[in-house]
């Protein structure tokens, strides 16, 4: 068979992917973006539907043909037709221009020995196809919302930017009460409209790029939270690490590090080592110009780490360095970090102590911290509740450690969420020896601990 007609038999899906990846140099996802992006400049509104799944169908040959709306889309980007033998295109479109400054590298980069791989399967593959809200519909119903008749090659200025900031200040205050899973697929979307903003430019491009893209790392932080609190870690993973990619991008070291922190707290969740990712954390809250609130942030939750790890030192000095930097803090946190205050130090100092098995000095920063800890914040309060207990049992008052775990489970009811349960599930366990106790046996009797699946 002759190279000619080995061209032309190669399937069409085969050809499109080669033109993406090699030609062009673009992920399945950045493909979407400029499709989507290409349908709303021509007001092709069937052709907005597309996400990463199609793609993929399409490459592995499980589709041969599009629709009509996607070949003309495609062909108008110079992709290879399924009735076109070669792709339109055979320059390779080289990469963009090195930024003026060099990217510190200290502040890990999430495609420099990924710190975002928990080691289960390739990244690019378990994207959030299955709940990520870039669908025709949502994405176009946000950008209407926000851009009304402004929409197109000018539509990202510094008023949308400065609105769209204002709406996630707003939307953050949803986690305050409600659960990762009601709360992630509207995090998402914003996400992805910033993403496709990003795309659109427009006539203060420079200025309003930075802009979006940290808008862009608060907003995929805030998704990623939401999903793990769900219990769906590669989804929360994968917004996490383009959470960081985006804020080194915008050169905010305080926002990377933040990223960074997640997703120590992700892995801690999962009993992974967290540890180096926790120290390119602190590292980034050391950087000149970070802001005394954010760096206060991620000290504590540094701190958090090296408790786990059994590090007493470094425990205790960074709970220091947070609390100092919480001391400087001057009323312009950025809202990401302003929900740090006195009792999330000191509830962040109690777990600490708890996890190193120091009772005498968790328990009365605990229950100073939690009695004035609202019940409508259901979730957080149960969760932290549980160290309390675990205190409790360490210090030998079982009781109290029973009627902790009872009324945690009793505040946090049928929030959506899977990380106050399975924590209060762990602490009775630990009560389990004690099975002998009445108020521990019914404690374990009961159906309130039962597993229950976090609704998708």
């Amino acid at each position: 068979m002759t190279s000619a007609q080995d061209a032309t038999d190669e399937p069409w899906g085969h050809r499109l992917q080669r033109w993406r990846s090699d030609t062009m140099n673009w992920s399945q996802e950045e493909l979407v973006e400029h499709v989507v992006r290409l349908a709303f400049e021509r007001k092709e509104e069937r052709g907005t539907s597309l996400d990463v799944r199609l793609v993929s169908r399409w490459e592995s040959g499980h589709v041969k043909r599009p629709q009509g709306v996607y070949r003309r889309l495609l062909g108008h980007l110079g992709a290879p037709q399924p009735d076109s033998p070669t792709p339109a295109r055979t320059t390779p479109r080289l990469p963009g221009p090195c930024p003026v400054e060099p990217v510190d590298r200290s502040i890990a980069s999430p495609t420099n020995g990924d710190d975002f791989d928990m080691g289960n399967g390739d990244p690019s593959v378990q994207r959030r196809d299955l709940l990520r809200v870039g669908s025709s519909l949502t994405i176009s119903g946000l950008l209407a919302a926000v851009l009304g008749d402004r929409a197109g090659a000018s539509s990202a200025t510094p008023d949308v930017v400065d609105e769209l900031t204002q709406r996630l200040v707003s939307l953050r205050k949803l986690d305050n009460t409600l659960g990762g899973a009601d709360t992630y697929r509207l995090y998402a979307a914003e996400a992805d409209l910033t993403g496709l903003l990003r795309l659109l430019g427009g006539a203060h491009r420079d200025a309003v790029h930075r802009g979006l893209l940290a808008l862009h790392a608060e907003q995929s932080q805030q998704a990623g939270w939401a999903a793990f609190d769900a219990g769906w870690h590669d989804v929360a993973r994968d917004h996490y690490r383009r959470s960081h990619a985006a804020a080194t991008e915008a050169g905010d070291a305080g926002l990377a590090g933040n990223a960074l922190a997640f997703h120590a707290y992700q892995l801690i969740g999962l009993g992974q080592p967290a540890r180096a990712v926790s120290e390119k954390s602190v590292h980034a809250a050391d950087q000149p110009d970070v802001n005394a609130g954010v760096r206060a942030l991620l000290y504590s939750r540094a701190a958090w780490t090296f408790a786990l790890d059994g590090d007493v030192d470094a425990t205790a000095r960074c709970l220091g360095r947070a609390e100092d930097a919480f001391a400087q803090a001057d009323g312009r946190t950025p809202d990401y970090a302003a929900w740090i205050d006195e009792t999330e130090l000191a509830i962040m100092t109690g777990r600490c102590w708890s996890e190193l098995r120091r009772p005498l000095r968790a328990v009365p920063v605990l229950e100073t911290a939690l009695a004035r800890y609202s019940d409508a914040h259901s979730r957080d309060k149960a969760l932290y509740s549980s160290w309390l207990a675990d205190s409790y049992i360490d210090a030998g008052e079982i009781e109290q450690a029973t009627a902790v775990v009872q009324s945690s489970l009793t505040v946090m009811g049928n929030v959506s969420s899977v990380r106050p349960r399975e924590r209060l599930v762990k602490v009775a366990g630990r009560l389990a020896e004690h099975g002998h106790l009445p108020v521990v046996r019914d404690l374990l009797g009961g159906h309130a601990l039962h597993p229950r699946d976090v609704r998708r």
